[in-house]
């Protein structure tokens, strides 16, 4: 009996110190299971990030506009037979024949109106260097080529409703295909005249692809999309054409940058 009295006493220290120990033993595990989830293996220099988006089947491509809304956007992108720099494509220099137009048309707020890729046939080969840049052969091209003037004529429509060309290193896109306007004896001054929006500059700005000393780097069309996405510029790129693999990544961005 004379027991029953501390009994009372210590039992409700018991069931609080049980009840601490249970939240003890909860947080534990919950500070486990979000290390778990959290930590990420150190990563050495130089090691790629296997980051990986396929052009053809990601929903970050797949933004279809209304067939009534009117073409705002006109983005585009080309690929030639030879390996060409932005410093080599000047006002007076002869720039590779182009083998590849691509284009979409977008509404105002970026969505796709209609997508368009057309391999473009020429006498000459394809050079080496530039069939492992863009994986189309000199057989494909032979095989599966246009002529050149009904395709230009063709991108010359799409101009013609758009109100701003875009494309990234969108001087150097438009001086290939001003160049084969001339050549076949089509106008330029649809394509001249038309206001222009430069998704590599734009990235320029961003800011975060920059040299040792600081100064800012004009980024690749991929790195610019995973830096706009995934926060992660190192990211591969999966895709089954390499005209449309391009202006769906630029049409992306574009929808991230100013829309």
């Amino acid at each position: 009996m004379r027991l029953a009295p501390l009994l009372l006493l210590l039992l409700p220290l018991a069931l609080v110190l049980v009840q601490l120990l249970l939240r003890w033993g909860l947080q534990r595990r919950t500070d486990l299971l979000r290390s778990a989830h959290s930590y990420r293996p150190p990563r050495g220099r130089g090691t790629p990030v296997l980051v990986e988006v396929d052009v053809d089947s990601s929903p970050l491509f797949d933004c279809k506009a209304s067939p009534e809304a009117p073409p705002h956007y006109l983005v585009f992108d080309t690929e030639t037979l030879d390996v060409l720099h932005e410093e080599e494509v000047g006002e007076d220099s002869e720039p590779s024949p182009l083998i590849l137009l691509s284009w979409q048309v977008l509404d105002a707020t970026g969505a796709c109106l209609s997508e368009e890729t057309h391999l473009i046939r020429r006498t000459a080969p394809i050079s080496e260097e530039a069939t492992c840049l863009h994986g189309i052969s000199t057989e494909e091209m032979e095989r599966e080529g246009e002529e050149l003037r009904p395709v230009l004529h063709h991108f010359l429509q799409a101009v013609s409703r758009a109100k701003i060309l875009v494309a990234h290193n969108v001087r150097f896109h438009r001086r290939l295909v001003l160049s084969e306007l001339s050549a076949v004896g089509l106008p330029t001054e649809p394509l001249e005249s038309l206001p222009t929006l430069c998704t590599m500059e734009r990235g320029r700005v961003l800011g975060f692809k920059r040299r040792d000393t600081g100064e800012a780097l004009y980024p690749k069309l991929s790195e610019l999309f995973g830096y706009l996405y995934l926060h992660e510029p190192e990211v591969s790129i999966r895709f089954r054409q390499k005209g449309l693999r391009d202006v769906r990544l630029c049409a992306a961005c574009l929808r991230q940058l100013v829309i």
